[in-house]
């Protein structure tokens, strides 16, 4: 199996988790902005990860992709870890919400990472450029504005704080779940802000995850 993926992707970094924590067999592929893998010419409609792809008896391979059903898919190929594979409605309208602040924090750090989805110039251009519509500005003006958008991203974390039952989880009084693996893979992208301190509750949630599923996390850039 093949799991194509851009490493800042949370979509993609919520089957990496999984993979990590039923220590699977999985080869990670990260791609580049902009660069199809040759595996999957003609397979996709359009270029979307997270992708499964998994060879045949018969040296063809088949394709899957959305996080949720690769995680269903895979877990269910033996003793099952999850009894649900949807993400909660109160988790999935508090994602969209946190969406619009901190894509102007985390897209305006991502061209100072070493991230495999921009490690050409082409990449690299492709990505600030589109970044720019969507975030309403050039990434070089949100980047400056960062202290205007924590308070808002911190009371929305607060949010999520509420929601997901953490000591319980570091306890060990009850397992993971659907819900954490959603919430890791937006909080791993966080720790790429440099000015964002995370309450130690959250931090002790996303370094439990780290230290079962071998995912890492992002070296601070600040503003």
């Amino acid at each position: 199996m093949k799991l194509h993926v851009f490493d800042s992707c949370p979509f993609c970094a919520r089957v990496r988790a999984f993979i990590g924590l039923k220590n699977l067999k999985c080869e990670i592929c990260p791609m580049t902005l902009g660069q199809w893998p040759e595996s999957l010419e003609g397979k996709l409609e359009r270029l979307t990860v997270p992708a499964l792809e998994q060879q045949q008896h018969d040296d063809k391979s088949t394709v899957m992709v959305e996080s949720l059903d690769i995680i269903r898919y895979l877990d269910q190929q033996d003793e099952p870890m999850f009894t649900s594979y949807e993400v909660s409605e109160a988790l999935n309208n508090l994602l969209k919400r946190l969406y619009p602040v901190s894509s102007q924090l985390l897209y305006t750090r991502m061209p100072q990472l070493d991230l495999p989805e921009l490690s050409t110039s082409n990449a690299l251009s492709m990505f600030v450029e589109s970044r720019k519509e969507v975030l309403g500005q050039p990434i070089e003006q949100a980047l400056q504005r960062t202290e205007e958008y924590l308070p808002e991203l911190k009371l929305l974390l607060n949010e999520l704080d509420s929601l997901l039952d953490i000591d319980a989880l570091v306890s060990g009084e009850r397992k993971l779940n659907i819900d954490d693996i959603a919430a890791f893979s937006e909080l791993r992208n966080y720790t790429m802000v440099a000015e964002l301190e995370m309450s130690g509750r959250m931090m002790s949630f996303v370094s439990l995850i780290v230290s079962r599923s071998g995912m890492s996390l992002y070296p601070p850039i600040s503003q």
